[in-house]
């Protein structure tokens, strides 16, 4: 049986399956970005789709105002714990969450700039949820705030298709495995990927569970088309996670940056 997608089980297990993850880099990158194309003060800033808030918790402590938002409860849980213990609240004093899915939910206030890193508009895999999820995201932006987001870039899934991969992770004495297997919908524009995930303790299982991630990949001049129809200029596309390096059919993952007209 397949569990809901980011349930309770893969949550728990999310940051050891990503601690490899160079969250401070990109952190670093999104500051690049602001530096580049934002407003003199970038103050306040729309984290969507935060998973269990390790890029809104490191900006909050670069002293920026987060709001993260995230329709997994076990995800958000997460993230109020370590939240929690980020060094104090004086150290994540700005940081809230929220519970809410990103293509309609309301935050109080207009922000600088929203946030949607590690693929998550790719979620969004009908036209429909796409367009308003964009559109939400104009409406949480003060005009000129800009919009950061990866995506999995379409020449690049079509050129080297999705690949079945098994990752082993050691946790003290437990060992995670991770196996996943991906189909590809070219017309649809959707890789799906199945995750088989095992925890042991020496040679016993100690739980096992199954995830279905349906993500939808972008072609340059749709994304372009899809973010001027919400207003939203877009500024450019790279390959993550650089600012100058331009996208090829080698960049999986592509970043854009656009800004609210």
């Amino acid at each position: 049986m397949v569990a809901e997608v980011f349930g309770s089980r893969y949550s728990d297990a999310y940051d050891l399956l990503y601690r490899e993850k160079d969250y401070s880099l990109e952190c670093d990158l999104i500051e690049r970005c602001i530096k580049k194309h934002g407003a003199p003060v970038v103050s306040r800033i729309l984290d969507l789709g935060c998973g269990t808030g390790t890029h809104a918790i490191e900006l909050a402590r670069r002293g920026y105002h987060v709001h993260g938002v995230d329709l997994s409860p076990s995800m958000l849980a997460i993230a109020r714990d370590k939240s929690e213990q980020a060094g104090g609240k004086q150290a994540t004093a700005g940081l809230e969450f929220s519970h809410g899915n990103v293509s309609d939910i309301h935050v109080p206030g207009k922000f600088d700039a929203a946030l949607m890193m590690f693929a998550v508009l790719g979620y969004q895999v009908q036209d429909g949820g796409v367009q308003a999820t964009l559109a939400n995201v104009r409406r949480h932006l003060s005009t000129g705030g800009l919009f950061i987001a990866d995506v999995w870039y379409g020449p690049a899934v079509l050129q080297m298709k999705p690949s079945d991969r098994v990752r082993t992770i050691k946790d003290g004495s437990l060992t995670t495995l991770r196996a996943a297997h991906g189909e590809l919908d070219s017309f649809g524009q959707i890789a799906t990927v199945d995750y088989d995930v095992w925890v042991l303790d020496a040679t016993k299982v100690v739980s096992s569970f199954k995830e279905r991630h349906e993500m939808r990949f972008f072609f340059p001049q749709e994304i372009r088309n899809l973010l001027t129809s919400a207003g939203l200029e877009l500024l450019q596309m790279t390959e993550f996670p650089t600012l100058d390096v331009p996208v090829s059919d080698s960049s999986w993952n592509a970043l854009i940056v656009a800004r609210a007209t």
